[in-house]
């Protein structure tokens, strides 16, 4: 039995396929990666050594690595995160929030936002990202939506999702302005952006837009491993010696040199070609945009679909390949299963009526031909869905909103119970249940069960809509006991 070893073989496999990557991370298996770096990433497996320096008190070699940081992206500090914006945004947490402060987030927001939330027991006032029914998507926060709430509650900061995962953004400078006007922070979970700085046709970046704290994921895009990130803060609003602190509360103190050289080594490549190398990406991403619409059944989401200023659908990362599938005959995720077992095409996700491919300075041309081949074989073998899609139960979703009773983190730190979904009205949820679409969370921790929430909740699960939950399945529901 122990001669196996079942995820070595399952990761050996997978490398050994030959497949086209529209997946993170942005090295697209070590392409993009320095020669010397890709083959002794085992030999500089390193311990806080004379040498190498410490994370977590950075004096030499790592101190330096973020100062070009902070110097390639142009904003005052930069930090290195090996623990993913997941941790980045736990350490923008507790930098900035305080307990029972009231804190204007998107409902959206990334789970590790939620993390930070519980830890620090900041009071979130959700708001509603705007809604796109054609790709069944949500994007960024429409500015009025903002602006009204901004006006009705005594929020001292505004944290947002820019871009989406599907390289949508809202206007982040109304947004930066308006947090300006109310005294309040702008924090940026910006995972998908680290490469926003580097080339002017991309959206505008965070960290120069007006934001207190922008997190990065350099692994998504950029030529960093897995778990590689960046935190950026403006000293004049946020203090660095309590960043650094929280990052030496939550990051691991045996940090991995690989992940933060892979970052030292992305900021170089950015900065010396960075900009070819986006020209290059963006040139290929639209010219293969052109051609997958050209296929019967399908749409791309594009420059002349952005809504105008203000809304949550301003600017478009065009790298991202969001392509409408609902004109298809088949399920997103057939689609993407017949892509990969016949095609070796392995987008990023399959949604309700999207597929989602990420395209970096890892990808070729190769890579491309193969997508629109695998599509077209697609679209063929599945045929044409000629009705119109209805919106289901979506709607219901987005339109529900339940009564806060809880903060976060006190739901999570009370005593839960399991209890059968038809017996929790009146209960305070002690979990997130989030359905796919729209993929916004309908309960939140704190948040009350009503009758009209646990019918939409049945009305989804007898609909066999995904359902992220403790129990998938909704038979049961953790509350607060």
């Amino acid at each position: 039995m122990h001669s196996a070893a079942p995820l070595f073989d399952a990761l050996k496999h997978f490398v050994e396929r030959d497949q086209a990557p529209f997946y993170s991370p942005g090295h697209k298996g070590g392409r993009t990666l320095d020669p010397w770096f890709r083959d002794n990433i085992a030999a500089i497996d390193l311990n806080n050594l004379p040498d190498t320096d410490n994370l977590h008190s950075p004096a030499g070699p790592i101190l330096a690595a973020e100062r070009l940081i902070a110097d390639a992206w142009g904003v005052p500090q930069s930090f290195i995160v090996v623990q993913g914006s997941t941790g980045g945004n736990i350490a923008v947490a507790f930098s900035a929030l305080h307990p029972d402060e009231p804190v204007l987030v998107a409902r959206n927001a990334h789970k590790s936002v939620l993390a930070g939330l519980v830890q620090v027991g900041a009071r979130p006032v959700w708001l509603e990202p705007r809604w796109d029914a054609e790709f069944g998507v949500a994007h960024g926060l429409d500015a009025a939506v903002v602006e009204s709430t901004f006006a009705n509650s005594a929020a001292k900061a505004l944290w947002i999702l820019h871009p989406t995962y599907y390289g949508t953004c809202g206007d982040i400078g109304v947004l930066a302005g308006m947090c300006r006007r109310n005294d309040a922070k702008l924090l940026v979970d910006g995972a998908h952006s680290p490469h926003f700085a580097f080339h002017p046709d991309l959206p505008a970046s965070g960290e120069t837009s007006g934001a207190a704290a922008t997190v990065q994921s350099v692994h998504k895009i950029l030529s960093g491993l897995s778990q590689a990130a960046v935190l950026h803060v403006d000293t004049a609003v946020i203090d660095p010696a309590s960043v650094r602190r929280a990052l030496q509360l939550i990051q691991t103190t045996s940090p991995h040199f690989a992940i933060m050289t892979s970052i030292d080594l992305a900021r170089r490549q950015m900065m010396l070609d960075g900009r070819a190398l986006l020209d290059q990406t963006l040139d290929r991403a639209r010219r293969t945009a052109d051609r997958l619409e050209d296929i019967d059944g399908l749409r791309v989401l594009r420059q002349h679909d952005l809504a105008g200023a203000g809304t949550g659908l301003h600017q478009l990362d065009e790298t991202k390949l969001l392509i409408g599938t609902s004109g298809l005959a088949a399920d997103a995720r057939e689609i993407v299963g017949r892509l990969n077992s016949i095609h070796g095409v392995q987008p990023e996700l399959a949604g309700t009526g999207h597929v989602l491919c990420i395209t970096t300075i890892g990808n070729t041309d190769r890579d491309m031909d193969r997508l629109v081949a695998g599509f077209t074989e697609v679209a063929a073998h599945v045929g044409r869905n000629d009705e119109n899609q209805p919106a289901g139960l979506t709607a219901d979703v987005l339109a529900v909103r339940p009564e806060t009773a809880l903060t976060p983190r006190e739901a999570f730190f009370a005593a839960d119970k399991t209890v059968a979904l038809a017996q929790a009205s009146g209960r305070i949820a002690a979990e997130a249940i989030t359905p796919y679409p729209p993929g916004i969370p309908l309960v939140m921790p704190g948040e009350r069960f009503s009758a009209d929430v646990i019918a939409l909740l049945s009305a989804l699960r007898t609909a066999g809509n995904p359902i992220s939950a403790a129990d998938p399945s909704l038979e049961t529901v953790k509350t607060v006991r």
